[in-house]
């Protein structure tokens, strides 16, 4: 049996109930880790230390590192008997060979009556090992030896292991997060999680079911690693129909913040229907164009549910490191939303400016049939189900390709023989052709390219989408 020692930190400054009820989350939480990786662990909370009982060491060293709440914790060797001289034994038996030729400390926590002092046992230690070591070193020791003796049991303490801190999952108010298939808000989300709120996701699809995919690996990510506790709810939201809007209304003029502030919208709305108290995104202050500070004050202007930017000062370096800690980096880039139409971003919006293009739109907010709802444990089966065939990177013969970059791009190199088109007209263009083959389309980044492809695919087109990269290595 491997047994572990849980600790905490800011559920320790809690109030009596507070500090009780966050306890037996974790306690809870931590069961919970481990039946989602088919393991059985016994869980105790003994006065301010929790203690889990294992067969498996390394997965449940893997589930305890990713349970909310957990500050450290460490393997532990139990002396049953509490006797001074038992103790020392073990010790010396565990730290004899390590501390050889190394400085060393000793340090000893009691609960309950003992006929020794701590004082008294981590002297005995030292005394039974000094011979072998370098010294003591009370300041910056190169093996440090920790012994907690609670009641007639004795805990001698292995090396400590980091959790991810902060607050048990579930012991806060219920967040709803707007989740983009890059990098930035799947961060955002799990900085929430940490702070202790369930957080349920959005997904605003502007290719859908393309880029729906990467967001749901980045969403089954999160699942599989850090939401024990809580199996959230998912909305994938197909906003084809409004790309369609945005395109055919002649590129709105604000269209890189307007499109945001209707993300803003949606989440919003279905925030309020699931009981969410705030709206997590993934915005950090002057990244892009539309997360300037003056571009924030207008997005979050009229809201009724507050809305949350835990990443607001970190830069992409940062950003980048943590996604990267917690396993939710990709190299996978469709590109940002407003690369999609094309125009030349805002950085200073008035709130006319913004009301303007919001005007223009007559209210839209998604139907129910386009709005796709999921919890987290269900990402599994609908990744395994979901149709994968919409890229094709070999060009045949009949295929008919389009390049939907701007014109100095495809005058300086185009896969030889495609066509330009410029997005607000490539569906009129499609229906003017005459297509045996296949209609492959490429563009800068890839997520105009997967819209049109499957916006094409709607219409019964045999529509693919393709990197550039990849057609340009062929024709090299």
């Amino acid at each position: 049996m491997n047994i572990f020692l849980v600790r905490y930190s800011e559920i320790g400054l809690k109030g009596q109930k507070t500090r009780k009820d966050m306890e037996t989350r974790l306690v809870r939480n931590i069961k919970i880790s481990h039946k989602m990786m088919g393991l059985e662990v016994d869980v105790k909370a003994e006065r301010g230390r929790i203690f889990a009982y294992s067969n498996d060491r390394n997965s449940s060293i893997k589930c305890l590192s990713r349970v909310m709440g957990i500050k450290s914790f460490s393997e532990v060797n139990l002396v049953e008997s509490g006797s001074m001289d038992r103790i020392v034994d073990a010790v010396k038996t565990m730290f004899l060979d390590k501390v050889r030729g190394k400085t060393f400390a000793v340090s000893t926590r009691r609960t309950g009556n003992h006929p020794f002092t701590s004082i008294e046992l981590s002297r005995a230690v030292a005394d039974s090992i000094y011979m072998e070591s370098r010294g003591v070193d009370l300041s910056n020791p190169e093996i440090q030896i920790n012994i907690e003796v609670r009641g007639n049991s004795a805990y001698i303490i292995r090396d400590r292991i980091d959790g991810p801190g902060g607050l048990p999952l579930g012991s806060e108010a219920k967040l709803t997060a707007l989740v983009s298939g890059g990098i930035d808000s799947p961060v955002a989300v799990w900085m929430m999680l940490k702070r202790g709120s369930p957080v349920d996701m959005i997904f605003v699809s502007l290719a859908y079911p393309l880029d729906a995919r990467q967001f749901l690996r980045n969403a089954k990510s999160l699942y599989d690693n850090w939401y024990f506790g809580y199996d959230p709810i998912i909305y994938i939201v197909d906003a084809g129909r409004l790309v369609d809007q945005y395109l055919s209304k002649g590129k709105m003029k604000f269209s890189n913040v307007s499109f945001k502030k209707i993300m803003y919208n949606i989440g919003e709305k279905l925030a309020k229907e699931t009981g969410c108290y705030g709206i997590i995104t993934g915005e950090s202050s002057g990244q892009v164009s539309s997360q300037t500070p003056e571009n924030l004050m207008q997005l979050s202007r009229m809201m009724e549910i507050p809305v949350h930017r835990p990443l607001i000062g970190l830069d992409k370096d940062e950003i980048i490191q943590i996604s990267r800690k917690i396993g939710t980096f990709s190299n996978d880039d469709f590109g940002e939303f407003c690369s999609l139409f094309g125009e030349v971003p805002i950085t200073h919006i008035k709130r006319e400016e913004l009301q303007q293009d919001m005007d223009n739109l007559y209210d839209y907010f998604p139907s129910r049939g386009e709005i796709h709802k999921l919890r987290g444990s269900q990402i599994d089966s609908l990744l395994n189900t979901s149709d994968q065939n919409y890229e094709k990177d070999v060009i045949e013969d009949g295929d008919t390709v389009i390049d939907l970059r701007d014109r100095l791009s495809y005058k300086q190199w185009h896969h030889p023989g495609s066509i330009n088109v410029q997005m607000d007209q490539v569906f009129e263009k499609v229906r003017e052709m005459e297509n045996k083959g296949s209609i492959i389309l490429y563009c800068q980044k890839g997520l105009q390219s997967a819209h049109v492809a499957a916006r094409l695919r709607e219409m019964g087109y045999s529509a693919f989408y393709t990197k550039i990269d990849r057609i340009r290595n062929q024709t090299q």
